[in-house]
């Protein structure tokens, strides 16, 4: 729980500096915008980071078939897209899935339609939801080690007890041999 808390103050802090950074950065006169560029940029933004902040602060989260919480301009397919792998990726909801989120951000960032900003915030959702599956993987293993580690502890008490009651009973044998031996050299009647 504690995990997931951070994962999400993590991706709102990261989008916060990345808007801010887009803010602060500008097309000063002397450089030069490529076409393909100005094209992309004439895309209108699907606001991605307003969709995830509704969501993230929304008390009960929204249901699987609850996917146009915010309206989306008309021909903005590409905008339902990016929601869907935001609420996708959302920590804390019953239909997270990073693996369907994952294929939906990298094919938004293959196609290249996404405005500037968009593709800012689908490259942190998608660098963010790639780590949080590599914890998660990273994690899994070390449970695996883990029960592998406590399986070979619980041998090794079974073997250390056994080798215990090995060393009682020799012990007692030896007591046993010890008390016979001074029997047989010092005779009972003297």
């Amino acid at each position: 729980m504690l995990m997931t808390k951070n994962i999400v103050v993590y991706g709102i802090v990261v989008c916060i500096s990345v808007l801010q950074t887009g803010c602060m950065q500008g097309n000063p006169k002397d450089v030069s915008v490529p076409a393909e560029a100005t094209v992309v940029e004439a895309q209108p933004s699907c606001d991605p980071l307003g969709y995830y902040n509704e969501l993230a602060q929304a008390d009960d989260k929204p249901s699987a078939t609850e996917t146009n919480i915010w309206p989306v301009e008309s021909g903005t397919d590409v905008c339902l897209k990016l929601r869907e792998a935001i609420r996708l990726s959302m920590p804390g909801c019953k239909q997270q899935n990073d693996k369907k989120a994952l294929v939906l951000l990298k094919d938004l960032k293959r196609t290249r339609v996404l405005s500037d900003s968009d593709v800012r915030f689908n490259n942190m959702l998608l660098q963010h939801v790639s780590q949080r599956q590599n914890l998660r993987k990273m994690s899994s293993a070390q449970e695996k080690r883990l029960i592998k580690t406590k399986m070979q502890n619980t041998v090794l008490r079974s073997q250390l007890k056994t080798l215990q009651s090995q060393l009682n009973q020799l012990k007692n044998i030896e007591v046993e041999i010890d008390k016979k031996e001074r029997s047989v050299t010092s005779p009972i009647g003297e």
